[in-house]
């Protein structure tokens, strides 16, 4: 049984709804997907199988809606709405991506249906977000990416903005959705009242790239771009390449470095590479980029990919292979933890989809079913009797709100305690984002270990040194937390941990397969402690397998899955985001994961251990890709802005240096008001554009006029003319222009929170879209062991002599 059995969801979704949806049906939620007669667009969106029914010729709509239910309403009928309403009124969320005011001029709005069900969860994924000056704009995933900062940093230097492959705005959003549900189901529970979910796009994607977003740039005023597969704060980093391929390499640690040149120096006999003007944090070899790339492929073009990879790995160092989709389906690491699986269609198909993107032990995820024939669950309409729509319909008192101090007012996660025992990023956002929902979340370090974001150099500074509190990433990633230094080499430390663990209901670690356990910190040592706790392990390649122990950061894992490959221009041979985007999509993974193993935990008492592997949770990301691959073998060719379904679909250059605009036509409708718009009445009868096939099939000349008109104009005007005549455009934006985004700064989705060191700093906002009451960034800067007197004294009630004691045992180390 799934660990959200028991809850029904409705899906009034469309492509960027729908990983939300499966999301939730895999973690065992009935999902009954709302159509309209003739089925979703998405039935039909390309590319498709060259087998099956109609209605599941999608390769996308297969991948994304396993485990759903169909059932057709025509909404635009009093009696199907009186339908539908009789369906929420026995649902516990509904999922809609329809532009604000659709539902409610059907009558079908959260607050009407609220009025009727007091408990009911709506959770709406729109471009820009429910409220401020753009909610009505059009948009589509493409112009969320370039609105949102993805493009302006994706990409060679020399190239347009290029987006990743797939939907991944879409993605980022319904994974900040599918969280934000489960928080406000919680809070129903607790309250008896539901809310609105508000989710953006947009937002999703700006908070999908902080690593170079706001809070770095207000750091060292760079306005970041494109800069090829080097990121602009690792040295070195990039693909290199080998005698038979490209291999990543990331090097983030002062004795990463050390291992490296050292490894470098054996091979080639350079000694120059062990100069100790490189040694210490990347920003010492920020100079020296070039230079050290050179020494870097004198090292891999000697070897194979396997050679590099692999011994590489036994030296601690983040190597990995830049693979193609079709060796990612026959990965023997993937094969070992069975993650691939062939999944049985209703049409008499088989076909094999991604795996599992977490792993919940009591409480497996399941592919129990593909996706659904069209209206294949019409008996739940026909079932339901006459007097349930009556009653549906029939108004009934509103809710009371919840009063300022009550359960509502303290946070969805208010009575929640977490222990932190993570680095860098993939594991503290889960917590980050726990501690904005209200829960209580500790946090233990170490000075012999110290984390990557207390290695911050100041960039106007340099002279200082090492500011341990002052990283702009320190914010995004820890804010509002609790913390406390131990040295956990030392049992007394490990000892005192055990005793936080056993205050906690949620522990989260993503420390390297074992480490957990050998310091006696491992699942079986803390679920004798407390076993009704939820424990969430994340790592690259996950806790078995015969690469368990390999070493990755996020750009490996891009390399790694496929999706480098996938993303970009034909003539580039991968494409890494600047952003790390495997360990956003992996933390976003590990907190839904989490938060349903609490919702399995307050139906049955039962805790449990969840595993988050980021090499399969970015696999799923493009699941609809790799299951095209996994079942037929085409690897699909690298078509940059491009989509398979629709034309003008690009990133088009307009007036001035690096000025671009994002654009998307998708419907018959859409084209017709583009060629008005741009004064062009002539495309539209013309006969090489005569529909979206024709479009797509006449692309290049197609794109050769669009780029002529919007090369003379400003990107602004090109949005804001388009936008005006209800096509979707918007801005490539670089980070200093979305610091000034009207639409988020009417959300008010950069929040100024207090330093304890600067006065205050700037927070990229939290992205589940929660609004009663909205997830808060708590405080920031503080320094290790800040919360010693809190933790030891008040939590655990040790008393001064055993904290001095510990103190001088060592287990206990200093405060900043």
């Amino acid at each position: 049984m799934g660990a959200l059995a028991g809850r029904r969801v409705l899906e009034l979704a469309d492509a960027t709804g729908a990983y939300c949806g499966k999301l939730l049906a895999d973690l065992g939620a009935e999902v009954i997907r709302i159509e309209p007669p003739g089925g979703d667009p998405t039935r039909r969106l390309p590319p498709l199988r060259a087998d099956g029914a109609a209605d599941l010729a999608s390769w996308f709509f297969v991948a994304m809606n396993g485990n759903k239910r169909s059932v057709v309403l025509d909404l635009t009928h009093a009696g199907d709405c009186a339908r539908f309403a009789a369906l929420a009124a026995d649902a516990d969320a509904i999922i809609e991506t329809r532009r604000p005011g659709a539902l409610e001029a059907l009558g079908l709005g959260f607050e009407a249906l609220r009025a009727r069900h007091p408990r009911l969860v709506m959770t709406s994924i729109t471009p820009f977000g429910r409220t401020g000056p753009w909610r009505d704009a059009p948009g589509s995933d493409l112009v969320a990416s370039a609105l949102g900062g993805a493009l302006h940093v994706t990409g060679e230097a020399d190239d347009p903005p290029v987006r990743l492959a797939g939907r991944q705005a879409g993605i980022t959003a319904s994974l900040a959705a599918a969280a934000g549900t489960l928080v406000a189901l919680r809070q129903a529970e607790r309250t008896g009242r539901g809310q609105r979910v508000d989710v953006s796009l947009l937002e999703a994607v700006v908070s999908a790239t902080h690593i170079c977003g706001v809070g770095k740039w207000q750091d060292d005023g760079i306005v970041p771009r494109r800069n090829g597969t080097g990121l602009f704060a690792s040295v070195p980093s990039g693909a290199y390449p080998c005698r038979d391929g490209l291999v990543y390499l990331m090097v983030n640690r002062p004795r990463h470095w050390q291992a490296l040149a050292e490894w470098i120096h054996e091979v080639t006999g350079v000694e120059s590479v062990r100069d100790p003007l490189f040694e210490g944090s990347s920003a010492r070899r920020l100079p020296y980029r070039d230079l050290i790339d050179t020494y870097v492929v004198e090292l891999t073009s000697r070897l194979t990919v396997d050679e590099a990879y692999h011994e590489g790995q036994r030296r601690h160092l983040a190597f990995t292979p830049v693979r193609c989709v079709d060796a990612v389906v026959r990965d023997p690491h993937l094969a070992a933890r069975g993650f691939f699986t062939r999944v049985a269609q209703p049409d008499g198909t088989t076909v094999t989809l991604a795996g599992p993107p977490y792993r919940l032990a009591a409480t497996p995820w399941s592919m129990a079913r593909g996706a659904p024939r069209l209206d294949e669950g019409a008996a739940l309409i026909a079932s339901t009797p006459a007097a349930a729509v009556a009653a549906a319909a029939a108004p009934r008192p509103a809710p009371v709100a919840a009063a300022a101090g009550s359960a509502a007012a303290a946070g969805a996660l208010a009575g929640i305690r977490v222990l932190e025992l993570t680095v860098a990023m993939a594991g503290p956002w889960i917590g980050r984002f726990m501690a904005a929902c209200g829960a209580e979340v500790i946090r233990i370090e170490s000075r012999r270990h110290p984390d990557v974001v207390r290695l911050y150099t100041p960039p106007h500074a340099p002279d200082r040194g090492m500011d341990p509190t002052g990283s702009p990433w320190f914010t995004d990633w820890n804010a509002g937390k609790r913390f406390v230094a131990l040295d956990l080499e030392r049992p007394e430390a490990v000892a005192i941990a055990r005793r936080i663990a056993a205050c906690a209901d949620v522990v989260i670690e993503n420390n390297s397969p074992g480490v957990a356990a050998k310091l006696g910190l491992g699942w079986d040592a803390l679920r004798a402690l407390k076993p009704d706790l939820v424990m969430l392990g994340t790592s690259g390649y996950g806790d078995h397998g015969p690469q368990r122990s390999y070493v990755t950061w996020g750009p490996n894992i891009e390399a790694l899955s496929g999706l480098a490959t996938l993303s970009g221009f034909r003539e580039r041979p991968c494409t890494i985001t600047q952003y790390a985007y495997p360990d956003v999509v992996s933390a976003l993974h590990g907190l839904v994961a989490v938060l349903a193993a609490l919702a399995h935990r307050d139906r049955t008492g039962e805790g449990q251990y969840v595993n988050v592997a980021q090499l399969e949770a970015t696999i799923a990301t493009i699941g609809d890709l790799a299951a095209e691959v996994a079942t037929s073998g085409r690897v699909p060719a690298r078509t940059g802005n491009r989509a398979p379904h629709a034309a003008p679909h690009g990133c088009y250059r307009c007036r001035g240096d690096d000025r671009w605009c994002a654009i998307t036509v998708e419907s018959e409708d859409e084209w017709r008001r583009f060629c008005a718009a741009t004064g062009h009445e002539e495309w539209g009868s013309d006969r090489r554009f005569a529909d979206a096939a024709a479009r797509v099939a006449n692309v290049e000349a197609l794109d050769g006029l669009v780029d002529a008109w919007t090369r003379t104009r400003d990107a602004e005007e090109v949005m804001a003319t388009l936008r005006a005549a209800g096509v979707a455009a918007g801005v490539v934006r670089n980070v200093a222009e979305i610091a000034a985004d009207p639409q988020l700064a009417a959300r008010g989705f950069f929040e100024t929170v207090p330093h304890l060191t600067r006065g205050a700093v700037v927070a990229t906002g939290i992205p589940l879209g929660l609004t009663e009451p909205p997830a808060r960034t708590g405080p920031s800067g503080q320094g290790r062991g800040c919360d010693h007197e809190y933790v030891f004294a008040t939590l655990l009630g040790m008393s001064p002599q055993e904290i001095a004691e510990a103190i001088l045992q060592g287990a206990i180390e200093a405060a900043d």
